[in-house]
């Protein structure tokens, strides 16, 4: 294959999971969360969509937190 040729790259899972961690940590902090909650968030799998939309209808975050819970 020529130098213009597809370059393969391996991808890092670990790199991929902290990112997806940082971003629901970000996110969870942006809706008013306190860090210890917003950390348990990013680490579960409640849908940050549906959290979202609770509270930006009117209900309150940890009561939104509460109802998604695992």
């Amino acid at each position: 294959m020529d130098a213009m040729g597809v370059v393969e790259t391996e991808s890092d899972p670990f790199a991929e999971d902290v990112g997806v961690f940082l971003w629901r940590l970000q996110r969870s902090l942006q809706m008013g969360f306190g860090r210890r909650l917003a950390h348990r968030i990013a680490v579960t799998q409640i849908d940050l969509h549906q959290l979202e939309r609770l509270i930006y209808t009117g209900c309150p975050a940890r009561t939104a937190y509460q109802i998604l819970r695992p």
